[in-house]
């Protein structure tokens, strides 16, 4: 059991990993001179991560990758062996999603845009679509649960918040950055830019597991029993309504 206080350090791995990369890619391209690369647009400036990605970066790109998944995903997974006071129907529902999404980084990083464009492009939808409904998933459950005065509600809803404010401000993003995308050559910069904040903004979302791998985060919990009791009781207050 006390290997349990040490499980938060989990997403500090992931977070610091995926932070150094996407700083290092860019800190690169700056130094090496602000180059354009293949798939740049005659007035684009700015380039997007999968063009620096797609160059002499790519196996910093795909190990970063890797790493940033493989210590989220253990994140995830000590977050449902011990957390008892949540819904496992929701949370193993969160936890495919998760997968889902890790594997379309890890795949987005090795088909780069240069000679896999159409493959390049599905991942990273598979990767954003994953993560956003694996994020939603939680918040739902995370939600019915504040109904509970059993549950350490600071701590849940601390954690509730960051995971919401990743899911609306990814959505807005992800939004902008798909209308910009489409569009002409000076609205690439405006997309790339969005790409960049997008990818910078998930950082906060890996960040907010330390909240529910926090040993304090595990006391007062809601049992298996009297979560069923809790599901069973909301459901009799929807009746009457």
């Amino acid at each position: 059991m006390m290997l349990i206080e040490f499980f938060w350090v989990f997403p500090v791995i992931s977070a610091s990993t995926w932070l150094t990369m996407l700083s290092a890619m860019l800190t690169h391209w700056v130094v090496i001179g602000e180059p354009r690369f293949g798939r740049m647009k005659p007035e684009q400036t700015i380039p997007f991560i999968s063009d620096i990605g797609a160059q002499e970066l790519k196996p910093l790109f795909m190990i970063g990758s890797i790493i940033t998944m493989l210590f989220m995903n253990i994140s995830f997974y000590q977050f449902l062996q011990y957390k008892e006071h949540v819904n496992k129907i929701c949370m193993y529902l969160s936890f495919l999603f998760a997968i889902f999404g890790s594997l379309g980084l890890v795949m987005l990083s090795v088909f780069d845009n240069l000679d896999h464009l159409i493959l390049h492009d599905s991942f990273v939808a598979v990767f954003m679509t994953g993560y956003l409904v694996s994020a939603a998933v939680i918040c739902i459950d995370y939600f019915y649960l504040g109904r509970s005065s059993r549950v350490n509600k600071r701590m849940l809803m601390a954690s509730f918040v960051i995971k919401v404010s990743f899911v609306i401000v990814e959505l807005a993003f992800i939004l902008a950055f798909r209308i910009t995308a489409a569009q002409g050559t000076i609205e690439k910069n405006t997309a790339a830019i969005l790409e960049w904040v997008i990818a910078f903004t998930f950082t906060g979302y890996i960040l907010s597991f330390i909240i529910d791998l926090l040993p304090s985060t595990h006391k007062n919990s809601v049992s298996k029993h009297e979560y069923q009791q809790l599901e069973m009781d909301m459901n009799s207050s929807r009746l009457m309504i």
